[in-house]
């Protein structure tokens, strides 16, 4: 087993692996794959599951941030892992998960050791952890799990698409318009089954996005660049809203940066 943190570029390339699957959870931005000739995307809350042997391409322009996990192929079958996928959908599927799943995820995989552990214990509570994420998804009629609420799956669907543009202009109407709702209605569908306003789900997920490229030492953006890429026009605003946020400027976040 192994797992790491994985940044592709915009030129599409092309592989397969014979002898492990692979498991890829968005981060941060959006993947485009085809898997033996059918298409899809990994953001947001989307995961793909490429069978061994699959011959696969991707792709990914701008920023962009993704776990892949390479399961030995006969560790997924002896432990069940193949099985419960081809339940939840097929080789290539891309599956909806809840963002917890995503973090508890990550979490777990950061205590772990990257070594191929087969039987070790390591091993089992990584397949456990996979199992716990497949199980909590949903697929029908497109709703996932968002904590412990399902959502309706208009807000999956406007979710979605705000997700994967974080550092572009959008304002209510357009959220609206992605929901086939009202504006009035969606405020209303995110304060019943989200607990905030569209704006405020939407700047928290710009402030996270930030807090992910802040924390992450490979990516070393200006100030004024990072604001922009999280949907901020004014640098100023940025800061006070993440300040707001985290208790500390943006500043101080950077690895080795110097807290005063």
């Amino acid at each position: 087993m192994h797992y790491s943190m994985r940044q592709y570029r915009a030129e599409a390339q092309s592989h397969s692996h014979s002898d492990f699957h692979q498991i890829i959870i968005s981060e941060l931005g959006k993947l485009e794959m085809e898997v033996e000739g059918r298409g899809g995307e990994v953001c947001g809350r989307q995961l793909a599951f490429v069978e061994a042997g699959k011959t696969h391409a991707y792709r990914a322009e701008g920023l962009n941030r993704f776990l892949v996990l390479d399961v030995n192929a006969d560790l997924a079958h002896r432990t069940g892992l193949e099985a419960l996928w081809h339940r939840h959908g097929s080789a290539a599927t891309y599956l909806e998960v809840g963002l917890g799943h995503q973090r508890g995820l990550i979490g777990l995989l950061d205590g772990l050791s990257t070594a191929d552990t087969h039987e070790s214990t390591d091993g089992a509570r990584l397949l456990d952890g996979l199992k716990t994420l497949l199980l909590s998804s949903r697929q029908t009629n497109g709703g996932l799990a968002y904590g412990k609420v399902d959502l309706p799956s208009r807000l999956v669907r406007t979710m979605a698409w705000a997700e994967a543009r974080l550092g572009e202009e959008i304002t209510i109407t357009d959220l609206a318009t992605i929901a086939a709702q009202s504006e009035s209605s969606l405020f209303a569908a995110f304060q019943k089954h989200v607990g905030t306003s569209p704006m405020r789900w939407l700047t928290e997920q710009r402030l996270q996005m930030a807090m992910a490229l802040l924390r992450d030492p490979e990516i070393r953006l200006s100030m004024s660049d990072l604001s922009n890429a999280v949907g901020f026009a004014d640098q100023s605003a940025f800061s006070r809203a993440f300040s707001r946020r985290f208790g500390c400027a943006p500043r101080t976040i950077r690895p080795g940066a110097a807290v005063l």
